[in-house]
């Protein structure tokens, strides 16, 4: 099992305590496609947060391919970040004055790849994302279809074993979602790469394997999708 969480407890305490996860069980196998569907409060943020190792737990157990991750320094933390976990987020996180190549570039120059190396290799992601032409544009001469496709080759340079894509769709107009969508999928499918979707929208966790429903901080049913097709949008049907 590649992700495995066992009673896994979160509370925030800003003045009043706030218990956001309570008791969250969940395991996902390598090469899924999975999403986590709730409401905006429901506490799918912060599980994200502790999948990629941006936040603590209080109680329970969080493994990796079998390693429990729990209490890493900073330094360790980001070392399994950046060499299991690429992020993607709704709102592109692209740097402004860095055009689209440096943006892809910039998890391999932390890895202390020399500059030839990390150059080629984000160009080809480039290529790949039907971006070549846009290499040495800003974020501010691209669409949000654009800077997506640019914040998902920066996620894949280092090839992570895991993708997480938090609202990948949010600023997107609907078509762009689907092609967003679509994209991780074929990543999935071809590349094998296990990808965790958080979203509130129907339309983006039908286009995965297995939804899983969380709720006050609670993981109720899971849903799997046997025959799902990204060309769902538009369809206000949630999954039951």
């Amino acid at each position: 099992m590649l992700i495995e969480l066992k009673g896994i407890h979160k509370t925030y305490d800003n003045g009043q305590p706030l218990h956001v996860l309570k008791g969250i069980d969940l395991s996902i196998d390598k090469g899924e496609f999975v999403s986590i569907m709730g409401a905006s409060g429901s506490g799918k943020s912060t599980l994200l947060n502790i999948l990629g190792i941006l936040d603590n737990y209080d109680e329970g157990e969080y493994h990796i391919d079998g390693k429990l991750i729990k209490n890493l320094s900073e330094k360790e933390a980001a070392h399994y970040r950046n060499q299991m976990i690429g992020f993607v987020f709704q709102s592109f996180n692209l740097i402004n004055f860095k055009t689209a190549i440096e943006n892809v570039e910039l998890p391999l120059f932390y890895q202390g790849v020399n500059r030839k190396e990390r150059h080629d290799l984000a160009m080809h992601y480039l290529e790949r994302f039907g971006l070549a032409d846009w290499a040495s544009h800003y974020p501010n001469e691209m669409s949000g279809g654009q800077k997506q496709r640019v914040a998902i080759a920066r996620a894949l340079i280092t090839q992570p074993r895991i993708l997480l894509a938090d609202e990948p769709t949010g600023a997107l107009d609907s078509k762009t979602s689907v092609e967003v969508m679509d994209l991780l999928t074929q990543l999935n499918r071809e590349e094998k790469v296990t990808i965790i979707v958080v979203t509130h929208e129907s339309g983006v966790a039908n286009c995965t394997d297995k939804i899983i429903h969380i709720k006050d901080g609670i993981i109720g049913e899971t849903t799997l999708n046997t025959e799902h097709h990204a060309s769902v949008f538009g369809s206000n049907t949630i999954m039951k």
